[in-house]
């Protein structure tokens, strides 16, 4: 006895399925599985489910085109063998910064010289341009998806109602990719004033939707205290204020979520994820932190020296309005990575922690009914993580994006990198099966026990987050390379002479 339903409706019907329930119907019977694998929508459904990406609407590439694109893409990226290369010469500003598929970098001449990498199945066109400003830029960030452009100046002193403040100020610009006024914000620019402020702070900016973050910290300890602020950057308005020495990182996880690396002690890390909130007065201790819940780490043994969480692209990030780009990476889940340098004795270790969001929200979850919640090391890291024993670049932090990590192998003259890949179903699927086998990627082992190799936990310390790893020898220079970075569609190679862009597309 036959289907009772024509073919072409039961692919509609399947069509309103999610796609592991559509993966499951494939496998009831021969029927099912020809119907789906059949259909070009759904295969390029499944497709972009499996690849951590997602659909344009706005592209005007028909589906067949775009799940042949897809899978040309996805088997670049599975054999790790790019298509083009091309350099790009280093300027002599002090600042640069890599998001969005373009490379930023200031000059001395007060100006960004901006490049846009090419990618040729998503149809993005290398682009070159230069945008001048009558200021001295002393950091930016940028976000190519809102056409926004935030640079950071320092002045000594600042008018407030008439009146001198002796107290430095910061301002931040708010600029299109042109260098115009940005025509969605009702300010041209923010400032934030501090007795505390000197020209030795360092800014870490990140831009989420609405939200502009800046976290004001001595690199070199002259300053016992960081500042953290939150603004609408469209309206100005302040959101969040914490004045505190133990807030040392963040990261957007979601546009109203931020998870913070927080340091007590030496040996006391923590991730703390905070809601943002309209709390305009200055927050000085850790304890009124309104945090949603705090993870705790193993505990150390050794000095904390270095902490920092980074994760590409933000999470409201999409292709820029008008750019024909078929699909993008999907914002559903990414990797937080967090690295730390220890001094344990007289050695200096370095760790890195893999957080995927998905660990992270099903925390926030749980502490729904229990506010400032409290979790030890023992109740999330070991299932929900992997730790790792490396040591990335403290310069060039565009080491992560989506649910990738590179790391650059100097000890071999920066010709191979390792990459680490935590997509759960590329991990199960795309991996070496033989000695033989083209593909460069291996599963991970099952454990990591990164408190084999190195002495800075108090105890065994074991994580299980599956994912896989390649590596991958990088284009041949003599005199090697510095560092690698990783984004959407390249790897970047840094030399201190000149950038190197390799295309995986």
């Amino acid at each position: 006895m036959g289907f009772p339903l024509p073919d072409e409706l039961t692919g509609l019907t399947f069509n309103h399925l999610d796609i592991p329930s559509l993966l499951r119907c494939m496998r009831v019977c021969k029927l099912f599985h020809s119907i789906i694998s059949g259909s070009t929508h759904l295969a390029y459904k499944i497709e972009l489910f499996a690849s951590y990406m997602e659909d344009n609407e706005h592209a005007s590439t028909d589906t067949v085109n775009r799940l042949n694109l897809l899978r040309k893409y996805n088997r670049a990226w599975r054999d790790m063998k790019w298509t083009s290369s091309g350099s790009i010469p280093m300027s002599d500003g002090h600042c640069w910064e890599f998001s969005g598929g373009i490379l930023a970098q200031s000059t001395h001449e007060n100006e960004l010289s901006l490049v846009q990498l090419p990618c040729k199945p998503k149809g993005i066109p290398e682009r070159r341009w230069s945008v001048p400003f009558d200021f001295r830029i002393r950091d930016f960030t940028l976000d190519n998806s809102q056409n926004l452009i935030c640079n950071a100046r320092y002045l000594h002193g600042l008018m407030i109602a008439s009146v001198t403040s002796p107290h430095m100020s910061c301002k931040i610009h708010l600029r299109t990719l042109s260098g115009e006024h940005h025509p969605r914000t009702a300010v041209t620019q923010i400032t934030h004033a501090s007795a505390s402020l000197h020209t030795e702070f360092s800014f870490l900016i990140q831009i989420c939707g609405d939200h502009l973050a800046i976290l004001f910290y001595d690199q070199f300890g002259a300053s016992s205290e960081n500042s953290f602020l939150v603004w609408n950057w469209r309206t100005g308005h302040q959101k969040l204020f914490i004045y505190t020495s133990e807030f040392q990182s963040f990261a957007f996880m979601t546009e109203d979520l931020i998870l913070a690396a927080i340091l007590r002690s030496d040996s006391e890390p923590s991730l703390q994820v905070l809601r943002i909130a309209a709390y305009v007065d200055p927050i000085q201790i850790l304890e009124d932190i309104p945090y949603v819940c705090e993870l705790r780490y193993p505990k150390l043994r050794g000095h904390m020296e270095y902490f920092l969480i980074r994760a590409e692209p933000t999470p409201t990030w999409k292709p820029p309005a008008g750019s024909g780009v078929p699909f993008y990476g999907s914002r559903k889940d990414f990797i937080f990575t967090i690295s730390m340098r220890i001094l344990s004795g007289d050695t200096h270790e370095s760790i890195v922690l893999f957080v995927p969001l998905s660990t992270l929200l099903l925390e926030v979850e749980r502490s729904r009914d229990v506010p400032r919640r409290h979790v030890p090391w023992d109740a999330w890291g070991p299932s929900g993580t992997r730790m790792v024993c490396r040591e990335p670049s403290e310069t060039w932090v565009c080491y992560t994006y989506g649910m990738k990590f590179i790391q650059g192998l100097r000890w071999k003259n920066g010709h191979v990198a390792r990459v680490y890949d935590f997509n759960p179903y590329a991990a199960r699927k795309d991996f070496k099966t033989s000695v033989d086998s083209p593909i460069p990627w291996t599963r991970l082992a099952e454990e990591s026990k990164p408190s084999g190799r190195c002495g800075c936990f108090h105890g065994e310390v074991i994580t299980r987050l599956p994912g896989r790893v390649a590596t991958v020898t990088l284009e041949h220079s003599d005199e090697g390379w510095d560092a690698a970075m990783i984004g959407e569609d390249h790897i970047v190679m840094v030399q201190v002479r000149y950038l190197l862009s390799i295309d995986y597309s």
